[in-house]
């Protein structure tokens, strides 16, 4: 963990309207632009709360973009659960899940930031209809069982993750059942401004590249046509799969890769018997915070 007078000096920026993520990067010492996944929590951490508030002073523009979001994914047919990776705020879940307007088993959304999910709870509990539940997880370490989603979709959270693209799309393809739907900046579509910029901020290059590289069944890939920044172009790359697998269960251990158990105060891996803390209603499941529980459920 980041030591507390890094975090005192990234408070400060972040109150000073500074860039928490360069500032972090340039601590790294690290060569050109690529952010760490520390320095993503910790910036996006800090900035819980200016999604929502976003949101809320330009509605229609977000309504524009969410159901085209939705109506992409009503295209696929029946199915029963749907994950957005890296969901932050819930600013596109929310919209996308009543747009949708079909009957849900589940809803599922996770994020790396505990403090982002936490706003995103307030937030869709204002209004929506469904069962929705948030958990911690890294986007290149997801603690779900594999083919135990049936519609895996992601708006813009693989985006600041430019250079670890291949391991991140081998996770959300693993989860998904039915299709995994990239809704994320697209490099080689934007024009020499907006490529500047990605540039600048780190963001992805190639994914539709690196998926049919890795060899996945890209059967779309196109520029939306309302995008929230024209400078940040969104295109959506459909990812079809199909899996007959029959799992038990959905949630993973993300150290042993064994079942996760829902114990209320703690999801808990019988083997090797670790436990992940449930914070004011949303499991931690991330491998730094795995607790050894030897004999937690024997006493």
């Amino acid at each position: 963990m980041i030591n507390y007078d890094v975090l005192r000096q990234v408070e400060e920026i972040y109150n000073s309207g500074g860039n928490i993520m360069q500032f972090l990067n340039q601590m790294s010492g690290g060569e050109g632009v690529q952010n760490t996944k520390e320095a993503i929590l910790i910036s996006y951490d800090f900035q819980s709360g200016s999604y929502v508030n976003a949101y809320k002073k330009n509605p229609g523009v977000y309504e524009k973009y969410t159901k085209e979001i939705s109506d992409e994914i009503k295209t696929f047919g029946p199915f029963s659960t749907i994950l957005e990776a890296g969901v932050g705020e819930a600013t596109t879940f929310k919209q996308v899940i009543k747009n949708l307007d079909i009957p849900l088993e589940n809803c599922y959304g996770f994020d790396i930031s505990w403090s982002r999910l936490k706003t995103g709870n307030s937030f869709v509990n204002e209004d929506i209809a469904g069962n929705a539940n948030f958990f911690v997880a890294d986007l290149s370490d997801i603690p779900l069982m594999n083919s135990s989603i049936d519609i895996v979709y992601t708006a813009h959270s693989i985006e600041p993750n430019g250079g670890y693209e291949k391991p991140i799309l081998e996770e959300l393809y693993r989860v998904a059942k039915q299709y995994l739907v990239l809704f994320e900046p697209d490099y080689e579509f934007a024009n020499d401004d907006a490529k500047h910029r990605m540039e600048s901020h780190g963001y992805i290059k190639r994914l539709a590249d690196t998926a049919k590289e890795l060899g996945y069944d890209v059967i779309k890939r196109e520029l939306l046509r309302f995008p929230l920044n024209p400078l940040n172009p969104t295109s959506v790359i459909v990812i079809q799969k199909t899996s007959k697998s029959r799992v038990d269960g959905i949630f993973q251990c993300p150290v042993s890769k064994t079942k996760l158990t829902d114990c209320g105060e703690v999801f808990f891996a019988e083997q090797p018997r670790l436990m992940y803390p449930v914070i004011q209603g949303i499991p931690c499941l991330l491998k730094s915070q795995a607790i050894l529980g030897s004999r937690y459920n024997t006493m």
